[in-house]
């Protein structure tokens, strides 16, 4: 059975739920989400996504994730997927009529952009973040850390100090993103 329309659009709004944290992290909190169902349509070799016209003429980047006919996310892992806009859409996604009569673009899994994966439903605390990041590093501030010496003014030992320095840093902060996403 058909999922009502007020349904389908709550079940869309609860979805975008976890990752609202994202699009606000990056300042796009009206971002153009919209899930759909990824499926291989006879005569085809790979899996394709469909969109209506009147999504893509809205020209945006769409967010999408892979969710059954009744929207249902089909992903353990909530993968978010963007699709730049194309301009030449009209012309180069493939057109498809289904049974009754509605036209659809066919865009290619393939062309989908990997944003993030989301293994937990933890969000991340930036703030905790930063304290940990404090914690980790001790009393050099910032200036001390990515202060690098001039290359011609200095030799290659000193480069190689800082770059070593810089490396102690990187390790640090890979220490600080695995813990936070366990």
């Amino acid at each position: 059975m058909a999922i009502t329309t007020v349904e389908r659009k709550s079940r869309i709004s609860k979805l975008k739920e976890i990752h609202n944290s994202y699009f606000q992290l990056e300042g796009n909190k009206n971002a153009l989400y919209i899930p759909k169902m990824a499926y291989r349509p006879s005569g085809k070799d790979e899996l394709y996504i469909t969109f209506f016209p009147s999504e893509l003429e809205k020209e945006k980047d769409i967010y999408t994730e892979f969710v059954s006919i009744d929207y249902i996310s089909e992903d353990p892992k909530r993968t978010l997927y963007l699709i730049n806009h194309n301009p030449h859409w009209k012309t180069e996604y493939e057109i498809i009529t289904s049974n009754s009569g509605f036209q659809r673009h066919m865009i290619p899994v393939s062309e989908l952009i990997v944003i993030r994966n989301i293994t937990n439903n933890k969000p991340i605390v930036i703030d905790r973040m930063n304290e940990q990041l404090d914690d980790l590093l001790g009393s050099k501030n910032q200036n001390e850390l990515f202060n690098l010496p001039n290359p011609d003014a200095t030799n290659s030992s000193q480069i190689v100090s800082k770059l070593e320095e810089i490396n102690q840093t990187l390790i640090t902060l890979t220490k600080v993103i695995n813990n936070l996403t366990k």
